[in-house]
């Protein structure tokens, strides 16, 4: 999304990556680490409110900073305003604003604000349900999703396209749950390697048109299970923890390199050494 968002504001020539895939497979992977981590605490007691409160915390302190940077950065472009605060306010709280864009301070947190939902509903809703009942919903939302599949037509940061997204990534996030509680960490095939390439190809014929996004979103859960086989490695810990500081943080680092004039390389280095800087200090946080 970093190369999206940096390719999009600085009008780079176009990349072929399947975006929207890509957002899909986090949704994925989001059920299936939910599931994994906490599906037990709350079958034994964990309540839905202190399971949002827990994805609170895990997820807050590199989204305020990287909406802050978006708030100041703005403020200087535009002037501060009252709905500018109001924006800062709500998205603090993983919450949409009006206007065209939801999220103006921070575009990406769109994506957070489905992930809270999809937690919500796990906690109230999902925890509850049998593997047969998961997949009928999970069915129901995805029929709902490809009402207008040519859908991914409605990508975009006003609220009208989050919700009409929605059910698409509970879709995402209900087959996560259930890939757990099915297979748990026993990977599909032990060739992790091919399930990287893969993934590759799928994300780079994603974009071309709705039928190869529908291969790609399908491809998804198997190659989920394939990675399952990779060996577990310190850079790859250390990739895994940096990602979401990364997400939460690049796209107002983007506005800050692109209204400053800044080489779009220059702005690339810019945004991996906020998202490493974050990544140091989250860790560190976590670890006391």
């Amino acid at each position: 999304m970093a190369t999206f968002h940096l390719v999009l504001t600085y009008d780079l020539p176009h990349v072929p990556i399947g975006f929207s895939v890509a957002v899909d497979l986090f949704f994925i992977l989001s059920g299936f680490v939910m599931t994994r981590t906490y599906e037990h605490r709350l079958r034994d007691g964990l309540s839905t409110l202190g399971f949002i409160g827990l994805r609170y915390r895990r997820l807050f302190l590199p989204l305020a900073i990287g909406s802050t940077i978006g708030l100041a950065v703005t403020a200087a472009m535009l002037g501060p305003s009252i709905p500018m605060v109001v924006s800062y306010a709500l998205i603090l709280l993983f919450l949409p604003a009006g206007g065209p864009t939801a999220f103006a301070l921070n575009v990406p947190t769109w994506s957070l604000f489905v992930e809270i939902i999809a937690n919500a509903l796990h906690g109230a809703i999902f925890a509850r349900l049998s593997n047969a009942r998961l997949l009928i919903l999970a069915g129901l939302c995805g029929v709902l999703a490809a009402v207008d599949f040519e859908g991914h037509l409605h990508w975009g940061a006003d609220i009208g396209s989050i919700l009409w997204l929605i059910p698409r990534e509970l879709t995402c996030y209900l087959v996560g749950i259930w890939m757990f509680r099915r297979y748990g960490d026993t990977p599909l095939r032990h060739h992790p390697v091919a399930a990287v390439v893969a993934l590759a190809i799928l994300l780079s014929i994603g974009s071309s048109n709705a039928s190869f996004e529908i291969a790609a979103l399908l491809a998804c859960p198997f190659i989920v299970r394939a990675s399952l086989a990779l060996p577990r490695a310190q850079w790859a810990a250390w990739a895994g923890a940096l990602s979401y500081p990364l997400y939460a943080t690049h796209y107002p680092v983007i506005l800050v390199a692109f209204w400053t004039g800044l080489h779009p390389a220059v702005g690339a280095v810019l945004v991996a050494l906020v998202a490493l800087a974050v990544t140091l200090v989250f860790e560190i946080r976590r670890g006391r």
